[in-house]
């Protein structure tokens, strides 16, 4: 970042630019703040929940008119917003633990191509080895657009998830969680991940879903179960598509220094300095050009890494935001997660959990 500023730095003589770490605890509230106050940031980081939450309120600049058609089209149309300059993308992978799979009498070059195949090797596993095979962290809206069921009509006013597909996608977590197959754990959606995460790299997980940033970690910090892992494609639903995890730069419309802040944006996102970024960390450009570099299919010498950086680079090309960008997100994801727990817990059929949220939706997107 030190080198990016830099080099910007010196083609805006007189300009300079201060980056400022904030814990993700805290950066809303000092962030309205200073947007209130009128002495906002001039460009800012955030993921697409709070960038939505912030457009939502009027006071994000409007992208469309203040950036250019061509310097648009650089960037994967699915990532594209009007408020927000796609910047690094994470996409999902398998990662599994092969010595689990051969305990399990599952072969190890054989993951789960399907869900019906992931479900599948999730029961067996922990029928065979005591283990849990999966630990699901559920993003259910996300998931059904995946399985190609419609989340809400063309008006986005009228929730359409209350229909045998949805239910019927809910009832498999259902079952899985009430025969044990999945930990009651999953309950807490704001922890699954972190936890699986843990027992992963305890070696007392046989299949994770997450980002291939997360290879990182499990090399330095379990050794010896990145020794018995493997990387595999996530199973492609009937929707064609993957969920994409952003994060964005946007503006305020009372930033200091406006054109200025929409060049560093641009620049910061252009294909050079995401490749670089690119080879610091394993995360993925938001832009078309960099995304296809051959050092997405290179060889490093790590298979495991280099099989992580070919399926997620290959996966940008169906990945999408798939976060509705609709109004009142926090109150409808509260919707979905009590029908969650409802379901999950037996106190309300998987039907009628989601009929009761699919009404508060409507509520809420009058």
């Amino acid at each position: 970042m030190e080198d990016v500023i830099a080099r910007w730095e010196k083609k805006h003589p007189g300009l300079s630019v201060e980056w400022i770490d904030l814990p993700f605890s805290a950066i809303q509230q000092k962030l309205i703040a200073a947007i209130v106050s009128g002495e906002p940031p001039s460009v800012i980081n955030l993921n697409t929940d709070m960038a939505r939450q912030l457009a939502e309120s009027g006071i994000l600049l409007n992208l469309n008119e203040a950036v250019s058609r061509e310097e648009r089209g650089r960037y994967y149309p699915g990532f594209w917003s009007p408020h927000a300059f796609p910047w690094y993308v994470t996409t999902e992978v398998l990662i599994y633990n092969k010595a689990i799979f051969q305990q399990a009498g599952l072969d190890p070059n054989k993951p789960p191509k399907t869900w019906d195949e992931l479900v599948q090797d999730a029961k067996i596993i922990k029928e065979k080895t005591g283990l849990y095979g999966w630990f699901p962290a559920i993003k259910f809206i996300q998931e059904l657009q995946e399985q190609g069921i419609p989340v809400v009509d063309s008006t986005g006013k009228k929730a359409l998830f209350d229909q045998p597909p949805a239910v019927a996608w809910l009832s498999m977590y259902v079952d899985l969680f009430q025969q044990g197959i999945i930990p009651r754990e999953t309950l807490d959606l704001s922890k699954t991940y972190q936890q699986a995460v843990d027992l992963y790299q305890a070696g007392r997980l046989g299949i994770l879903q997450t980002g291939p940033q997360f290879l990182n970690r499990v090399r330095n910090e379990a050794p010896s179960v990145y020794q018995e892992t493997q990387v595999a494609p996530l199973p492609l639903g009937k929707g064609k598509v993957i969920s994409a995890a952003i994060m964005n730069l946007v503006i305020p419309k009372n930033a200091p220094h406006q054109k200025e802040a929409v060049d560093f944006a641009l620049f910061l996102t252009n294909d050079e300095n995401q490749l670089a970024f690119s080879h610091q960390v394993l995360v993925f450009p938001s832009t078309i050009k960099a995304s296809e570099d051959s050092y997405f299919h290179a060889s490093t010498g790590d298979s495991v890494l280099d099989t992580a950086r070919r399926i997620g680079a290959d996966e940008l090309k169906i990945a999408r935001e798939l976060t509705p960008d609709l109004p009142n997100a926090k109150p409808r994801n509260e919707a979905i997660q009590a029908a969650l727990e409802n379901a999950l817990l037996g106190r309300k059929s998987p039907g009628a959990a989601l009929h009761d949220a699919a009404m508060m939706w409507d509520d809420l997107l009058k």
